[in-house]
Order: structure tokens, then C-alpha cells, then sequence
């Protein structure tokens, strides 16, 4: 898990319950991320076929979050509901 989502988790995990979504589903989510952004994406275990670079393809975005001046922003995609709910 990168730092980021350990340093957030209890900001992270309050908005999970208050939108009805699984904190734990997001524990286990591919995580990418820069200074002040932290990005989960679904990653379809069963898509490989073992054939390497061949199998990638952009995982979907199910959610953004962004540190601003007054906390955390967290942007839903149409993945959200469908992945973390």
C-alpha cells in the first residue's frame, strides 16, 4: 500500500462509510500517485492470459483522491458504485 493511503485512511475510510462503499474492496486496489493525488484502479486478475506487456490495457479509474487546502477531495467515476460499492 503506498503512503498516502495509510497517511488518509481515516479520512478515506469515514468517506467510504458515509457514501456506502467498501473500504476494504479499496485496501486491495491498484494504487498510482504523485505528491498530493492518490488514484485506485481495478485490475481484472482473470484478464491475463500470461502473455506480459501483450494482456495490459488501462485500468479503469474508480476513484480519485486529491489533498487541497481544506482536506481531501475525492472525485467518483462511473467504476465507483460499480467496484467499490
Amino acid at each position: 500500500m503506498c503512503r498516502l493511503f495509510d497517511e488518509w485512511s481515516p479520512q478515506i475510510k469515514a468517506y467510504y462509510e458515509k457514501n456506502d462503499l467498501s473500504f476494504e474492496k479499496a485496501k486491495g486496489m491498484s494504487q498510482c500517485w504523485g505528491r498530493d493525488d492518490l488514484v485506485l484502479q481495478y485490475y481484472d486478475e482473470n484478464r491475463s492470459s500470461g502473455r506480459g506487456l501483450l494482456d495490459e490495457s488501462p485500468m479503469p479509474v474508480v476513484l480519485k483522491i486529491t489533498k487541497v487546502a481544506d482536506g481531501l477531495r475525492f472525485e467518483k467515476t462511473e467504476y465507483t458504485q460499480k467496484y467499490l460499492a
